[in-house]
């Protein structure tokens, strides 16, 4: 092969006529360099196709390619067709591929031309694959682009959560489970596709459940939709049955022979694990390997172990066995443990030594370990499940199924024959379930119901499951939407539907506390603010927990100047920030953005410039750290999406200005994308694993501490230049080049996606923004997180203050607090959470201390007490500021924990959120959602707080109306431009809108209206204790079978109305509903409760008085409803301080009365104003109408007189 290649001539005869002129170039020379340009080209020829021809030849040799034909021979007389095989027989892989080129070959072939022939030459122009997870979509994706020669995006894509590289072109795409539910949302027949394949539907997730009861509907609707289930050999007959007895197609694997050992625990030994793991069976088992097999025979050990704590245990006594024999190298894997560290699972050890892998189930089917010839399998597994009655999760040890034992059993069959040594009894293992239980069965349904209700499902009950959860998880996750109000009934007998906030927290892929917690943040434009509160919440706690009682002290040091006394997720956000400014500090140094404030103002940024060090030396997780940044960027694309967020100018923080930082070209996120896949290739790459692979890694966590500060800048300085100098000097030679100055930096890759694909610029002034937030701003956020959070909230314990002062250590002061929540009582903190060493601010202060003036004024900061202290405030009982922590979730392990706490208000907190809030005749005391009560020392000051509270929450409710009409407007008005205007959408538009400019002026204006009154009046409700003096305490299950005045039986609850427009009597608890959420004089007093519930109030005078008493004070809190309407209106004075200047305790004035529109029926008297504006009452039996001012006695004669 010969070229005349011009252009390299010219260049080699101007280069040689530069370098030496006195030297030319003969046509020897110049036929010589022809001919090595050719001859490199003839080897990247042949090398690329000598990768096709191993491609071809690993394809064929694969375990399914002699299943093509009967794959698709089946599929073209049955809709449904499961593909059972073991992992590594090719289905993953292959069977899209088979489907592809069955649409190839119908379109080459004569006789399929004409439209007779569409049965015996069908076309599957379209291809959905499935996978569970996103790194596999991804991988896959790779993988199978590779094998037909073209481009990932072109004719193979995938789509995950905010990715996705498709185009018109693209004939399969993969894609995840969770995706293609939401696609079913907007079009339920899945009209994109020909043929739909769902892939490990054996491991059984929810949304695998879902998908297959979805599926089972859509192929009735489609006959000529086509289905491929495709699992490993686990229970294959039940997916078989479920789709009325499809074909099955029996794949086998490419296991070699295992050879099955049981060596059970003796009885001492048993007794030994009861209450830790006792690691002498496993050092035995070491040792019988290295006796019974020769060092000679390579082949490592791979361990299955329950959990973390179990993984420690035995691990401490290997490594010791070890240090002694020098033939093994001990090392552990769970999901915990950083990506530095799981990455030594793949490397190899020297030759003479042998690798143990201490696992726990991730090791079954997430990844693959080679060169692994031994299995030890415990028998045990640590499995999360989900209690519907106590909303709890539990991480509980039970036994495994036969089905995991025979997964973890063929991990010893990848590479050549193999041992699996089983730690139990043959007759235990026969005594297993035979199939892991269902995900849907283990846990909460909130979503999954969630999103059938978004599909126009009516009743979610009747879905046909493939295995139907428990009837009481899914009544459980009903109550749980209509208590976030994402369902609602329109009236109390029609059946429950999706409400527009419901649609929108079903478009938002993510919990529904967060979900709720963004939706807020948009109503007060926190958005900025909240985001890194949320992705806080979404990850796991950076903070790792430290293993030896020294390391924790050292590292509760370190973490002083980060702990916020407002709760876990505010600390998180601290660190976050900090780090933030260490990664812009060194990218303002390079000259990539420009910071005002590139020194920082503590003393971490100016000595720890190198942010692993700094992680390392406060035992915190830096990939938690960067997972944070991206799920900012993806909460931020979804209220983008949603339409609830449009950035503005206005909406940037101070200095903040995308224009002025460095913009990456197209070049630098190509070379950036080559980069990751260098590094993964990099990660995968093995290499020789040494003894000293063995040490602790704990000894690492203490070192550098002064390293930190010697060459940590000058380190950072290098790395920064050579990164600023790569930016500024590529692009000028394509991405070729662009890729290939970037290999030269040596530069972490995450480090070039922060600067390249998020802006870390503004990340810093959104930090600096932050640490300038005043008290107010904090009550803010709070309500924003609350409001996503509640009901779950947790009462202090009142034997806490002498837990506190007595117990403690180093685990911390507040380790032994217990605390009481709605489904489960005496619960602890977390050890990494804040106020575990941050107690004091979680006890209020006593009557007396308030009274003797020690405590701060309203408004201004007061130091926590001493414990000594605050055992004097628990014990006085009254107080102004009592605390409730808020959590994110419940789980139990060896105790049941509080998962990122917050500190909340207790009263005020409870006023907003409380579902049923029920009080007595004079609101001096109050029963929130039947566990929590309340006792106010001062009547007027209690009612004045719920007289704000009511003002705020329906001002609240109105705000979120008229954002979520707002959002669904835009979203509309984008579906509108896309599809060129359509006359259906536009008026859609304009019916959601409102029907002129003007009306949509007004709701905006209303909007921003209580936008302002809201951030300024929910801010110092929070912060000022209003309600005076009261006690907190929480009910017992006796204490609540006597609670009302009224009982009915389970059934009369449907009988309470749900309109906000009236006041009416309550049947089921007696007394005034006021609002859905507030019904006045339903409790009984103590000495009525003694009474009994069969006992009849004497038809008194008094009694008389105290009801009109308190039906007057129901209707002047009912007046606040309409009083915070006309405020967003800007119709009177707003906010609830117009309230709350009156005299409750006093009777009401007539002005204010309001007029109480009473349904037929009803026991209590109708308010009305004659034409004179003097408020009357309208007896219900005669029709009369008396004088609101009348006395007590002229009304009981009156009614004397109508019952004779």
């Amino acid at each position: 092969m010969q070229t005349t290649n011009y252009r390299l001539e010219d260049y080699l005869r101007h280069r040689m006529a530069d370098s030496r002129g006195e030297y030319g170039l003969s046509d020897r020379n110049l036929y010589c360099a022809h001919l090595m340009f050719d001859m490199y080209l003839d080897f990247l020829v042949k090398q690329k196709w000598a990768r096709i021809k191993k491609l071809h030849r690993d394809r064929l040799n694969l375990p399914i390619a002699s299943f093509r034909r009967p794959i698709l021979d089946v599929l073209s007389r049955s809709q449904v067709v499961v593909v059972a095989g073991d992992t590594g027989c090719g289905k993953s892989t292959q069977v899209p591929q088979y489907l592809a080129a069955a649409t190839k070959e119908a379109k080459e072939r004569p006789d399929c031309r004409g439209a007779t022939a569409e049965e015996d030459c069908r076309q599957y122009r379209r291809i959905a694959v499935t996978q569970p997870r996103k790194i596999a979509c991804i991988s896959l994706a790779a993988r199978v682009s590779t094998e037909m020669l073209c481009e990932r995006g072109t004719k193979v894509g995938y789509q995950v959560r905010f990715e996705k590289h498709k185009s018109k072109a693209t004939q399969i795409l993969f894609l995840t489970e969770g995706l293609l539910l939401r696609q079913m949302q907007s079009d339920p027949f899945l009209k994109e596709y020909d043929v739909v394949v769902l892939d490990e539907v054996h491991e059984r997730h929810w949304q695998t459940d879902c998908l297959l009861g979805l599926m089972k509907c859509l192929v009735l609707a489609r006959p000529e939709i086509r289905l491929v289930l495709m699992s490993a050999t686990i229970n294959v007959n039940l997916f078989a049955s479920f789709f009325d007895s499809c074909p099955i197609i029996q794949v086998p694997g490419r296991l070699f022979p295992i050879t099955v050992k049981y060596c059970p625990l003796t009885p001492a030994e048993l007794a030994a694990s009861q209450d830790r793991m006792d690691p002498a069976p496993y050092v035995r088992l070491l040792q019988h390997i290295d006796v019974a097999y020769p060092v000679s025979e390579r082949g490592d050990l791979l361990v299955f172990l329950p959990g973390m704590a179990e993984i420690q245990a035995v691990m401490e006594a290997c490594k010791a066995y070890a240090e002694h024999t020098k033939r093994w190298i001990i090392l552990p894997l769970h999901s915990a443990l950083p990506a530095r560290s799981q990455e030594k699972i793949f490397h190899s050890p020297p030759d003479g030594v042998r690798k143990c892998v201490l696992a726990t189930n991730i090791a079954e089917t997430s990844v693959t370990i080679d060169g692994i010839r031994f299995v030890a399998d415990s028998g045990r597994v640590k499995e999360l499940t989900w209690d519907a009655l106590s909303r709890m999760r539990r991480l509980k040890e039970t036994a495994i199924s036969q089905a995991s034992a025979n997964q973890r059993k063929g991990r010893a069959g990848r590479t050549g024959p193999g041992v699996c040594f089983r730690l139990f009894q043959e007759e235990e293992y026969r005594q297993f379930q035979t199939f892991t239980t269902p995900e849907i069965r283990r846990v909460p349904l909130d979503i999954l119901v969630l999103q059938m209700m978004a599909m126009g499902l009516p009743d979610v009950k009747r879905f046909p499951f493939i295995e139907p959860p428990e009837m009481k998880s899914i009544d459980e996750a009903l109550q749980t939407l209509v208590a976030h109000g994402a369902l609602a009934r329109a009236t109390t007998s029609s059946p429950l539907a999706i409400t527009p906030l419901g649609k929108l927290l079903a478009d938002l892929p993510v919990d529904l506390s967060l979900g709720r917690m963004l939706i807020m943040a948009s109503l007060f434009r926190l958005v900025e603010p909240v985001l890194s509160l949320a992705a806080g919440l979404a990850v796991q706690n950076p903070v790792a927990a430290a293993r030896s009682g020294e390391a924790r002290l050292r590292q509760a040091d370190a973490l002083k100047p980060y702990d916020s006394d407002h709760g876990t997720p505010f600390m998180i956000a601290e660190l976050f920030d900090e780090w933030v400014q260490i990664k812009s500090n060194s990218a303002a140094r390079a000259g990539l953005v420009r910071r005002h404030t590139a020194g920082g103002d503590g003393c971490e940024n100016s000595r720890s410039t190198h942010s692993e060090r700094w992680c390392r030396r406060l035992g915190l997780e830096e990939q938690r750290l960067y997972e944070v940044v991206r799920l900012r960027t993806q909460f931020l694309e979804l209220l983008r999406e949603s339409g609830l967020y449009a950035p503005t100018a206005a909406s940037a923080p101070a200095g903040g200005n995308r224009s002025r930082q460095f913009q990456p070209s197209v070049g630098h996120r190509r070379a950036l994308r080559q980069a990751q896949h260098r590094e993964h290739l990099h990660a995968k790459r093995r290499r020789l694993l040494t003894l000293q692979d063995n040490a602790d890694d704990e000894a690492d966590d203490g070192e550098g501490d002064a390293s930190d500060e010697d060459d940590g800048r000058s380190v950072s300085l290098t790395s920064v230049s050579r990164l600023h100098q790569w930016l500024s000097g590529s692009g000028k030679g394509g991405a070729q080049a662009t890729s290939s100055a970037l290999c030269g930096t040596g530069l972490s890759v995450r480090d070039l996606e922060l600067v390249l694909c998020h802006n870390v610029e503004e990340l810093a002034e959104w930090a600096d923004h932050r640490k300038r937030l005043t008290k107010a701003d904090i009550m803010l956020l709070k309500v924003v997180l609350t409001s996503g959070l509640y009901p779950q909230l947790a009462i202090p314990d009142p034997a806490n203050a002498y837990r506190v002062a007595t117990k403690g250590g180093a685990a911390g002061p507040g380790a032994e607090m217990l605390f009481h929540t709605p489904t489960k009582a005496f619960v602890m903190l977390q050890p990494t959470d804040v106020f575990v060493r941050q107690p004091d601010c979680l006890f209020a202060r006593s009557r007396e201390l308030e009274e003797s003036g020690s405590v701060g004024t309203e408004g201004s900061e007061t130091k926590p007490l001493p414990s000594s202290q605050q055992h004097k405030a628990v014990s006085g009982q009254f107080a102004s500021d009592h605390q409730l922590l808020a959590y994110l979730d419940l789980l139990e392990t060896t105790k049941p924990y509080l998962v990122n706490t917050i500190r909340v208000p207790a009263l005020p907190t409870l006023l907003l959120y409380a579902r049923e809030i029920d009080t007595n005749a004079n609101v001096t005391r109050i029963v929130f959602d039947r566990w929590i009560e309340v006792e106010l020392l001062d009547a007027e000051a209690a009612q004045r707080a719920l007289a704000a509270a009511i003002w705020l929450r329906t001002s609240l409710d109105r705000l979120l109306k008229l954002k979520l009409a707002e959002s669904q407007a835009r979203r509309l008005k984008v579906s509108d431009e896309d599809s060129g205007g359509a006359e259906g959408l536009s008026g859609a538009v304009d019916s959601t809108l409102g029907t002129s400019k003007p009306a949509r002026d007004a709701r905006a204006l209303e909007c921003r209206r209580l936008q302002r009154l809201l951030r300024e009046h929910l801010a110092a409700f929070l912060g000022r204790n209003g309600g005076g003096l009261h006690t907190l305490k929480k009910l017992h299950a006796a204490d609540v079978k006597k609670l009302f005045k009224q009982s009915k039986p389970a059934g009369g609850a449907a009988a309470v109305s749900t309109r906000a427009d009236h006041v009416h009597m309550n049947p089921e608890k007696g007394g005034y509903q006021v609002t859905p959420y507030l019904t006045i004089d339903s409790l009984y007093a103590p000495a009525e409760a003694n009474v009994g519930p069969d006992a009849e109030e004497a038809d008194t005078e008094a009694a008389v008085t105290s009801r009109l008493s308190s039906l007057e004070l129901a209707l002047r809190l009912h007046a606040q409803v309409a009083l915070a309407l006309e405020a967003g209106q800007g119709a009177r004075r707003s906010g609830p301080a117009a309230s709350e200047s009156a005299d409750f305790s006093a009777y009401p004035k007539q002005e204010d009365a309001g007029t109480g529109s009473q349904e037929e029926g009803e026991e209590e008297e109708e308010y009305e104003e004659d034409d004179g504006g003097v408020a009357k009452m309208k007896c219900p039996q005669c029709g009369k109408r008396l004088p609101a001012n009348a006395s007590t006695a002229d009304l009981l004669r009156h009614k004397k007189r109508c019952s004779t």
